[in-house]
């Protein structure tokens, strides 16, 4: 058995270059591609199985989430718990067809790289869009995977700026210390503004011009409440607009009319559970007739035009198979580097 621990997931994905980037991003966008694929094949032919995840919250108001997935080859179960206060941990357990154990992996920093790179391979398929000014809201491995990613993949020179906005000003300090320096070095060419809601007294008029500028935005934050109103858009701006933080019915990161705003379409990992957990898509009571699973944008028999949408709307809020292939992409990497531990289960 493989166990591959945070510090080996994190050096992998933290020196991965362009081309190892693309080699995760095809097993995502493959296994997405094939999910939706399959939606009207029997249950018994189907090559991925994709259960909704259940969760479990305690007493102390710790929600510990287990997302099961199959694609035939292996079967993952991940387990995370997001604590009340802290940060989430937990793990990918990945088996072989046959039920045995084959490889541990530490879900902190692969359940923001793939949530992320969803997000991002959106972006990627947005060339009728500018992508000079890219606004992220929040403070957290999101951003920092929103920010790496898009610097990775999406050719070089296009990203002129990214604003940061979040509640409190520490997590942007320990944003700026900790990744923002380096990227700084790595990508010289690209500024950066980290505005906190807390010390910016004319926020409001700060985030309308942050927001009406934008290029693309988004949204990193387990919020209950829109993080900017539709007035803030400028109609006639072609822009990406991807919700990744709302996880349960009460939380939502845009308003209705923001949501609409893609002529009433909104691209989505999986229409059957962001039916039953975004707060968003709830309160805009829309139906799966409303909704476009990205799985059809990697499929190269009936793709739909982007360019054609006012905005390009996505809302994710992950899926176990997305976690057991890129588990297993770093259980690759990880051996032919000798990464991580192995031992006898």
């Amino acid at each position: 058995m493989h166990l591959l621990p945070e510090r080996d997931v994190s050096k992998i994905l933290r020196t991965m270059n362009t081309e190892q980037g693309q080699q995760f991003l095809k097993a995502l966008t493959d296994s997405l591609s094939t999910y939706t694929a399959e939606q009207s094949t029997a249950d018994s032919e189907k090559l991925l199985h994709q259960p909704l995840r259940s969760h479990i919250t305690t007493k102390d108001k710790n929600t510990t989430l287990i997302m099961p997935s199959s694609d035939t080859t292996n079967v993952g179960v991940k387990m995370v718990t997001l604590p009340a206060w802290g940060t989430p941990v937990g793990v990918i357990n990945i088996f072989d067809a046959s039920g045995r154990l084959i490889g541990l992996v530490d879900a902190s920093e692969v359940t923001a790289f793939r949530t992320a790179l969803a997000a991002i391979s959106v972006f990627l398929l947005c060339g009728h869009i500018k992508r000079k000014n890219i606004v992220v809201f929040g403070g957290g491995r999101q951003v920092e995977w929103h920010i790496r990613l898009a610097l990775l993949l999406l050719p070089p020179g296009e990203i002129e700026s990214f604003t940061v906005i979040n509640r409190s000003r520490k997590r942007l300090d320990d944003l700026e210390k900790n990744v923002i320096s380096q990227l700084k070095e790595s990508y010289p060419g690209v500024s950066y503004k980290l505005i906190a809601k807390e010390d910016t007294p004319d926020y409001d008029s700060v985030l309308k011009a942050a927001v009406s500028q934008s290029d693309a935005i988004f949204g990193c934050t387990p919020s209950t409440e829109p993080l900017f109103p539709y007035s803030y858009l400028q109609p006639e701006k072609q822009r990406v607009i991807s919700l990744i933080g709302s996880y349960k019915p009460n939380m939502k990161e845009i308003d209705t009319e923001t949501l609409l705003s893609g002529g009433g379409k909104v691209f989505v990992d999986t229409k059957k559970a962001c039916l039953e957990e975004s707060g968003e898509l709830i309160d805009a009571k829309m139906t799966e007739d409303d909704l476009i699973e990205i799985g059809e944008l990697f499929n190269s028999s009936h793709k739909p035009d982007l360019s054609k949408y006012p905005n390009v709307v996505f809302k994710c809020v992950g899926m176990g198979i997305m976690d057991l292939v890129m588990g297993r992409t770093l259980l690759e990497v990880a051996s032919q580097t000798g990464l991580g531990i192995i031992m006898d289960w």
